[in-house]
């Protein structure tokens, strides 16, 4: 589980998010939404100590610098190295990668989708498209099997099978990795989380029980959320 307890953060006078409680469950899948400039990237950054912040983040009871090597953060344009192949990006950045010398074989094939074949993964980086990179860059992540993974609108740029796929492996992916992701892109993360965080107003609310609450369409949740503020 992640603890976040009394968190606030402020530019100058402008305070983003005040006082904000939160837990997120283990090995689970949580949502968090909000309206464009509600703080969910600043509060993503504090969880990852790239902004300063009052208040406090656990990890399973430890501070962030103790499982750092956990955490995996997939951005909506994640950095890659665009003069090596897929194949040699996946062997400096899979902490366990064995030599695959370019066989595909020695990949987990559950993780490749029709758009990172073997002969996509022996091309350099830079001639993917953005779709491509966003898929290496989960294929990475996945490979790597963290414990903690944060998602930072992951679904954009992706084409409808590969929506799905991640879909499917996300949901195997939780059975023991504790999932964060970050987004608007509401019908798509509806039928997988189990945990809906709406930010807005420098607050945020916990929706623990969502699919109980108009039939688990985060949308209507949000709209309801927003008219009752």
């Amino acid at each position: 589980m992640i603890t976040i307890s009394g968190l606030t953060k402020a530019y100058g006078k402008k305070t983003v998010l005040q006082n904000i409680n939160l837990q997120i469950p283990k090995n689970k899948i949580t949502f968090i939404t909000g309206s464009n400039g509600s703080g969910k990237t600043t509060l993503l950054k504090c969880m990852l100590h790239l902004e300063d912040f009052d208040g406090d983040i656990k990890y399973e009871n430890q501070p962030l610098n103790a499982v750092r090597e956990k955490v995996f953060v997939i951005y909506d344009s994640s950095p890659l190295y665009p003069n090596l192949t897929g194949y040699q990006n996946i062997k400096l950045l899979v902490k366990t990668a064995p030599a695959f010398n370019n066989d595909i074989s020695l990949l987990d094939k559950k993780l490749l989708s029709n758009n990172l074949r073997p002969e996509i993964l022996k091309k350099k980086v830079k001639s993917y498209s953005f779709g491509q990179k966003k898929q290496l860059s989960i294929m990475i992540a996945l490979l790597n099997r963290p414990e903690f993974l944060f998602l930072d609108e992951v679904s954009n740029g992706l084409d409808y099978d590969s929506l799905m796929e991640l879909q499917s492996l996300l949901s195997e992916l939780s059975v023991d990795t504790t999932i964060l992701a970050i987004g608007h892109h509401f019908e798509y993360y509806s039928p997988i989380i189990d945990k809906l965080i709406i930010l807005n107003d420098q607050s945020a609310v916990q929706i623990d029980n969502f699919k109980q609450v108009e039939g688990g369409d985060i949308r209507e949740i949000y709209k309801q959320y927003l008219k009752h503020e």
